[in-house]
């Protein structure tokens, strides 16, 4: 049994009828997501809760007010009295988001500024859906599948919640899906690809390296002139984009970066047997391992370097190991259980086992916060075996697959590499589910032709 495409389907049937559930989905995702962000407090963001807010929130206003280094007199609202310490200079995350969430700072006060972001990433949140169920159309063939990946996209408390966050996975998830989804519909516009790829470079650097796969891609489907023209294209627009960064550091500050400078500290934390610590315990391990904390950019990412050889150095297999192990666990780990108030899951699991399966499970479903956590828990280990099974069920489309199935796989590589943690995963489950919904067509296509 295989997926129908669009063509086979009888004329009778009408094909147009899951594409007019579509507009409900998108508002849906978007209604979900403002109803879970315009109820919070607009100013926690400006308040030390142990988050990332608010070092993105100075930084990024920093970056757009053009403050180099100091203290951010006031910024915090609980904190430092001469406000959040700033060193430009030394900035390692690509820029993007920070001026994504600088511009309205600027702009407006702190409350206002942060309800914007959220109003903005909703938005983008709700076009995404639109965006994953034109691409898994365009990459299986069927509406349905489509419609099925929207589906999953729209109600998944993870994606709700990201965008009421203060992070870069709805902008960076958002500038992906619309750069593939553009490459699977329209692969002459390699212009605009190039475009949205350098964005989303600028978004998270980690994606470097990423259109080289699409450049291999072109040549091996268009082949030839046509594929080496569209090729080169691709790379001088996406680094004409990335570059903007780099000429903006070489002006400014006199140092070369390429999209962003934390690769090296990943590649270092990754190779501790302790993993991440935090900032100021990756700071005195570096300095234990060589000797210095230097403050200049480059030998700074030279030290980071020297620190992950020689751990790599003293244990290679040991090493490969300890990067299986961790990017197992951060690939088995849903991302977005933490946003959620409540009990984990799996310690409501353990308790119950240990006390004799007493209470009864059926109390777990007024525990707070135990519904969302169980869908994200749901999508997710559905979401990676059907995508697995997806792969091989749309095998004979692979000119249209390889993309998706390509930045999954690069995704799973680097963080191979470098330190992983389910958050750094997590922009490849709409990816995943492109495949999971495949497979659920095909599942659903099974049991109608056994009813029958």
């Amino acid at each position: 049994m295989r997926l129908e495409s669009p063509g086979e389907r009888a004329t009778a049937r009408d094909t147009s009828r899951p594409g007019r559930l579509l507009p409900s989905l998108i508002l849906l995702a978007l209604l979900l997501r403002l109803a879970a962000g315009l109820g919070l407090d607009h100013a926690l963001g400006y308040r030390s809760d142990g988050s990332d807010a608010p070092w993105y929130l100075a930084h990024g206003l920093a970056l757009v007010t053009g403050f180099d280094e100091g203290h951010l007199s006031g910024f915090l609202l609980d904190d430092h009295p001469d406000g959040q310490y700033i060193s430009m200079k030394r900035l390692q995350p690509a820029p993007l988001y920070l001026v994504f969430i600088g511009i309205p700072q600027a702009l407006f006060p702190r409350e206002t500024a942060v309800l914007l972001v959220r109003i903005v990433q909703a938005l983008l949140g709700a076009v995404s859906v639109w965006l994953v169920w034109r691409l898994a159309r365009a990459t299986c063939g069927d509406e349905r599948v489509g419609l099925c990946a929207a589906a999953a996209l729209a109600i998944s408390p993870a994606f709700i919640l990201e965008a009421t966050r203060v992070s870069t996975e709805t902008l960076y998830v958002f500038l992906l899906l619309a750069a593939l989804t553009l490459y699977s519909v329209r692969r002459d516009r390699v212009m605009l690809t190039g475009l949205l790829l350098g964005l989303a470079t600028l978004t998270r650097a980690v994606l470097l390296l990423f259109p080289l796969g699409l450049v291999l891609h072109l040549l091996l489907v268009d082949g030839g002139r046509r594929g080496l023209k569209r090729a080169l294209l691709l790379l001088v627009v996406y680094g004409l984009v990335v570059g903007s960064w780099t000429l903006y550091n070489l002006a400014r500050w006199d140092r070369f970066v390429i999209a962003g400078e934390g690769l090296a500290a990943f590649f270092y934390i990754g190779a501790q047997d302790e993993g991440w610590q935090g900032p100021a315990e990756t700071d005195r391990q570096l300095i234990d391992d060589t000797g210095s904390l230097p403050g200049d950019s480059a030998a700074l990412q030279a030290a980071y370097l020297q620190g992950a050889q020689q751990y790599i150095g003293a244990d290679p297999a040991g090493h490969v190991v300890r990067r299986l192990r961790e990017l197992a666990a951060a690939l088995l780990q849903p991302h977005g259980t933490g946003n959620i108030d409540g009990p984990p899951l799996r310690n409501m699991v353990l308790d119950w086992l240990r006390e004799g399966r007493s209470p009864p499970a059926l109390q777990w479903a007024t525990t707070e916060g135990f519904w969302p956590r169980l869908l994200i828990y749901f999508q997710h280990f559905v979401g990676l075996p059907a995508g697995l099974a997806g792969l091989w069920l749309t095998r004979d489309r692979w000119r249209q697959t390889l993309p998706p199935a390509a930045f999954i796989a690069y995704t799973l590589l680097l963080h191979f590499v470098l330190h992983a943690i389910p958050r750094y995963l997590f922009p490849t489950l709409p990816f995943w589910w492109v495949f999971a919904a495949a497979t659920l067509v095909w599942l659903w296509q099974g049991m109608k032709a056994r009813r029958a």
